[in-house]
């Protein structure tokens, strides 16, 4: 993954950006939030009742 000059707001390959010549660090990732995290599962939860449904639809 290649770093990014906040400066120049371009990707930059190496440890220094080659137009403006700053310093650039590594970013932290974010983290994702828990409410996203939920409306994952939930939706799975969902999908996979519907699929039984389908099922059970087909099968009559």
């Amino acid at each position: 993954m290649a770093k990014w000059c906040t400066t120049c707001d371009r990707p930059v390959e190496g440890d220094t950006c080659e137009v403006c010549g700053q310093s650039v660090a590594d970013q932290p990732r974010e983290r994702v939030p828990l409410k996203w995290k939920f409306f994952i599962v939930v939706t799975v939860i969902y999908l996979i009742w519907r699929i039984y449904q389908l099922i059970s639809w087909l099968s009559h």
